[in-house]
């Protein structure tokens, strides 16, 4: 699947070095998979009017039947679907007996109309000959769905229900709703939900996004992964898009602009609350939606620099001095190993005494200030672990993570602090909770410190029981198997 909208999202056009002021932003949608299928658009308010009548089975309009287009719509396109209707005085259409003469490649009428009945081709005003859209069966099978009655050029013509398709449209490739504006619908918005301009340019209109996702086939549980999450449009359109079909959608995003903490969180956290805001007030309080997120501070290259911890003694010191030449190769491939050990950013692994307590000194918006931050370690050796988490307690002090591994493992993992729960501290918990670190209920159990808990091999090289520690350095730095 690959197809390309051209929507226009800047009605006012924006002025361009050459002169010519763009009007529009292009979208484009491509899938990887046989299954991949072009989602459907809701249906404007004009396009719904249309079907105005109603029949037991629903809304329909009345459309010709005869077939519109180019040289496919012609008689000689497929002659066999040339063939007479009879219409009654009460507008209804049925097929006559006729039989197809090969010679004359044509349908050769058998009975006679009668006197309050006409004969209906399918040819345009201009007496062309065309054809109809379905075959002589299908007319037949369907004949209740079918009226004649004068055409646009004054000719009876044959007309057959059209119903909506209870799934929505398919895209065009020009899209053009008031609603795409960027400024009114996006600058705009932000404005109404923050009550200020907020410090963010050129927001995407939310219905271009909520549109898009539709046509990506967004269906009720699936996810929107957008790595470019600016101000939490995609976000924003999901949520709403699960508002207006009770779905359980969920997104990710990804942002490393300093506006993530003004702009795209609260904004989440704001249209959660309430679906319409105006200068920063709620003004739907009825339409909250139930949700949870969470977000993920990674770190960056620089957190690690500011974190690395030197430590090199004076006798390190004086070798260095005393030969040069040495002292160039062990700056280059040996001192980040050997005087940055421990530190926090490359894994402090004494700090996992209190891992509840384990922190970075991460850069604030001043150039070369930092503040310490605390690092959740348990989430990140979930992570690590690529855990499917399946339940997290803290239970006496002690958090305790259940989950499966990618292996289908299941993995129990309890983090404590050791300078405040002793190994007897330990056994003593994990007899009250009744896990059992011999019997089959958990295929692994990882712990921080060194601990006394019985153990059992689970092949020649590993144990069932295992160090938090050990496992935290080997998934961050033991990368030969990628």
């Amino acid at each position: 699947m690959l197809g390309v909208v051209v929507a226009r999202s800047n009605p006012s056009g924006r002025s361009t070095p050459k002169g010519i002021a763009e009007a529009h932003d292009y979208a484009i949608f491509c899938g990887n998979s046989e299954f991949a299928e072009v989602g459907r658009l809701p249906r404007t308010e004009q396009q719904l009017a249309r079907y105005s009548e109603s029949d037991e089975q629903g809304n329909f309009e009345w459309v010709n039947f005869r077939k519109h287009g180019g040289i496919e719509a012609n008689r000689s396109a497929r002659p066999k679907m040339y063939y007479p209707l009879i219409a009654s005085a009460k507008g209804e259409v049925r097929v006559p007996e006729m039989e197809w003469n090969d010679s004359s490649k044509s349908w050769i009428m058998t009975e006679k109309p009668s006197p309050n009945e006409v004969i209906v081709w399918p040819n345009n005003g201009k007496n062309e000959e065309k054809r109809w859209k379905w075959g002589i069966e299908s007319v037949k099978a369907k004949c209740q769905d079918f009226c004649a009655k004068p055409d646009q050029s004054g000719n009876v013509g044959a007309y057959v229900k059209s119903r909506m398709n209870d799934e929505g449209m398919l895209p065009l490739t020009w899209w053009d709703k008031k609603e795409y504006s960027a400024t009114e619908y996006g600058t705009n918005l932000l404005k109404d939900i923050f009550g200020r301009i907020e410090d963010f340019s050129f927001p995407k209109a939310l219905d271009l996004v909520k549109d898009c996702l539709r046509v990506t086939g967004l269906c009720k549980n699936a996810v929107s992964l957008d790595f470019f999450g600016g101000s939490g449009t995609t976000g924003h359109a999901v949520i709403n898009l699960n508002r207006e079909d009770h779905g359980s959608r969920k997104y990710i995003l990804v942002e490393m602009g300093s506006y993530f903490d003004s702009v795209l969180k609260p904004r989440i956290q704001k249209v959660i609350h309430s679906k319409d805001w105006k200068d920063g007030k709620p003004i739907s309080r009825d339409s909250g939606i139930s949700h949870m997120f969470k977000y993920i501070r990674l770190e960056s290259y620089e957190d690690c620099l500011n974190n690395l911890v030197l430590q090199r003694t004076d006798g390190q010191q004086t070798l260095l001095d005393a030969n040069p030449e040495f002292r160039q190769s062990y700056m280059l491939g040996y001192m980040l190993d050997t005087e940055a050990a421990g530190s926090p950013s490359l894994l402090n692994i004494d700090a996992f005494e209190d891992p509840f307590n384990y922190k970075l000194n991460i850069a604030e918006g001043s150039v070369g200030e930092t503040k310490p931050v605390n690092v959740d370690l348990v989430e990140t050796f979930n992570y690590l672990l690529g855990l499917r988490v399946k339940h997290i307690d803290t239970i006496r002090d002690y958090r305790v993570v259940e989950g499966y591994s990618p292996k289908d493992e299941k993995v129990l993992v309890i983090w404590r602090n050791t300078k405040e729960k002793s190994n007897e501290d330990l056994e003593d918990f994990v007899t009250k909770e009744q896990y059992n670190t011999l019997d089959m209920e958990f295929d692994l159990i990882y712990v921080n410190g060194d601990n006394n808990l019985e153990n059992i091999k689970k092949d020649e090289d590993t144990w069932k029981v295992r160090l938090i520690e050990e496992e935290f350095q080997r998934l961050m730095f033991d990368v030969q198997e990628y």
